[in-house]
């Protein structure tokens, strides 16, 4: 086993390097290829130590320990918060998970939809707070729950920075995840033009068919504007219920919740992120088996 001790003790990791490992492309690799010589002959190139012994699911969740010790990366917060929240708090087949889903003119880190719906904005200690000025207005306007994560040591400057509505959080370095201020869950400041376009086409046109009976067919411009128009006479509170259930069974589905979870805790998030067809996800599991 690689132990966090073994870790410190390889001055010449490339940490950055290991990074790399969690990300789209090389799950996609493997998934295409199947094999996973390429992942782990890059891990070792690095600098991190590859047994032969373990899996590449055993090694990728040593090199994400390792990671979380060395190198917090955007990853190691996303992976914590889905392992910890979604996986741990609730369970994936009450709580649907969204990674980078476009808000407005942002894009937010995830997106939780159980009972409510929860946006988690990621500010690591590598990030400027710059962008929040623009990011928190558009999750206000599209969640319940905003709320911001990050290291301990900046919570002072978060909680001068941000709205008041919007929470604060913080990952340590054992990996616990501590609430230091609550979000104001609020949905009557939702904007239902934001939520609509948080919708696919089908998702929205059953929901309003389902509220206002049948609608006619038209051309695709036509129909969103159409949709559009009914959905605008929705009260906020039945816009966001509609958008919180279509989201929420995006990923709650029993074949999703099935494969997410034969995944290594590692990779969850990419599990997510990444779509696959089924032949894809097998090649995958073996490879990581």
């Amino acid at each position: 086993m690689i132990t966090e001790r073994a870790n410190a003790a390889i001055p010449h990791v490339q940490w950055r390097e290991i990074a790399q490992a969690f990300t789209r492309p090389t799950l996609a690799e493997v998934a295409q290829r199947g094999c996973a010589a390429g992942v782990r002959g890059r891990l070792q190139a690095a600098g991190l130590p590859v047994p032969d012994g373990l899996s590449l699911a055993q090694v990728l969740d040593q090199a994400l320990n390792g990671l979380r010790q060395h190198y917090r990366c955007e990853y190691v917060y996303k992976s914590t918060i889905t392992n910890r929240i979604v996986f741990g708090r609730h369970s994936p087949r009450t709580a649907s998970l969204h990674v980078e889903l476009p808000v407005g003119r942002s894009i937010v880190d995830l997106a939780v939809y159980n009972g409510h719906s929860t946006a988690y904005e990621i500010k690591t200690e590598l990030d400027s707070h710059r962008r929040l000025v623009s990011q928190t207005p558009d999750y206000l306007r599209a969640f319940e729950r905003v709320i911001v994560v990050t290291h301990p040591q900046l919570i002072e400057r978060y909680l001068t920075v941000l709205d008041e509505r919007v929470g604060v959080m913080t990952l340590s370095a054992s990996g616990s995840l501590t609430e230091v201020r609550a979000p104001f869950a609020d949905t009557d400041r939702l904007d239902p033009s934001v939520l609509f376009r948080l919708l696919r086409s089908a998702e929205y046109r059953a929901a309003l068919e389902a509220h206002f009976g049948p609608q006619p067919k038209l051309a695709n411009g036509r129909q969103f504007q159409h949709f559009f128009h009914l959905w605008q006479t929705l009260p906020v509170a039945e816009a966001h219920r509609i958008t919180k259930e279509a989201l929420r069974a995006r990923t709650t589905d029993q074949d999703t919740v099935a494969w997410v979870r034969q995944l290594p805790a590692s990779w969850r998030v990419l599990g997510y992120a990444t779509p696959l067809s089924g032949v894809q996800r097998q090649r995958l599991l073996k490879a990581l088996s």
